[in-house]
């Protein structure tokens, strides 16, 4: 038997504290995720958590360009950017950064469709409410005031075909730096920070640096870097999750490499973009 208990956090509170209940499984942001467990330890439960991200997405130079634009774009615009695992820090090696920025501004403009979600057309859809909605943009300004270039998007939309949705454009910035708060928090919207790498160290260094490594992706078509580089990424840390089993099912490595794909299937979540 499955049953569905509705409520608001005063339900959330007495499952987590019932001796009548052997197993907590959340997936919220990681305050919530701190009071889970901490109720959860009372009674010795168990507890799986799935929290929140800031997730690398490592685009080195040898990558092919057209795959790794379709992952960064599926990586932040899917389900309009409401994915705690979405690849929302995009690194890109200097030397291919302004090509890969160039095909990723025109396909943003040119493939994106917002709009009535029934309509086989749309790829891209509403926020869950007003209050989230603000809180992407107040994110997107903050991203402006801190110097960040806002390079697409950045606005409240209203589509023709879902004028009472609470719809924030596709927004990608560039110029970024790691100590942006659009780098550093979830903002769990439609927004992408774009940073540039120069060497495999720096980039792993950078990519590590977040409090909320839930997931990483790699593009190149060297097989040994890209296994290299996804086995030093820190995938999970304080907050996120904290088992080695959450680790392998949370990394995945994007190349154009089928032998990669092939090998990589038995230990780790493949993601393979069209």
């Amino acid at each position: 038997m499955f049953n569905v208990v509705q409520g608001a956090g005063d339900v959330g509170a007495w499952l987590t504290h019932s001796p009548d209940i052997a197993k907590v499984s959340f997936t919220g942001e990681v305050g919530t995720g701190r009071k889970v467990m901490t109720a959860a330890a009372s009674t010795l439960k168990d507890v799986t958590m799935e929290l929140g991200g800031k997730s690398p997405l490592i685009v080195f130079d040898d990558a092919d360009i057209d795959n790794a634009v379709s992952a960064a774009m599926l990586g932040n615009f899917y389900t309009q950017g409401e994915v705690c695992t979405n690849g929302t820090r995009v690194f890109v090696h200097e030397d291919i950064y302004s090509e890969f920025m160039d095909r990723l501004l025109e396909r943003t403009l040119n493939n994106i469709r917002m709009g009535d979600p029934t309509d086989p057309d749309t790829n891209f859809g509403a926020l869950i409410s007003q209050k989230h909605q603000q809180l992407v943009l107040d994110y997107i300004e903050k991203g402006i005031a801190e110097g960040a270039t806002l390079s697409h998007g950045g606005k409240a939309a209203k589509p023709g075909s879902a004028p009472g949705g609470y719809f924030v454009e596709p927004t990608i910035f560039t110029d970024c730096t790691d100590d942006m708060t659009i780098c550093r928090e979830e903002i769990f919207g439609p927004v992408m920070s774009v940073l540039t790498f120069s060497d495999e160290e720096e980039v792993i260094d950078r990519a590590n640096n977040t409090d909320t490594g839930l997931a990483a992706g790699v593009f190149t078509n060297d097989i040994r870097r890209a296994h290299r580089v996804i086995h030093r990424i820190q995938l999970a840390s304080a907050g996120s999750t904290a088992t080695e089993h959450r680790l392998r099912k949370c990394r995945w490595v994007a190349t154009s490499s089928p032998v990669l794909a092939a090998r990589t299937a038995e230990s780790h979540s493949t993601t393979t973009p069209n």
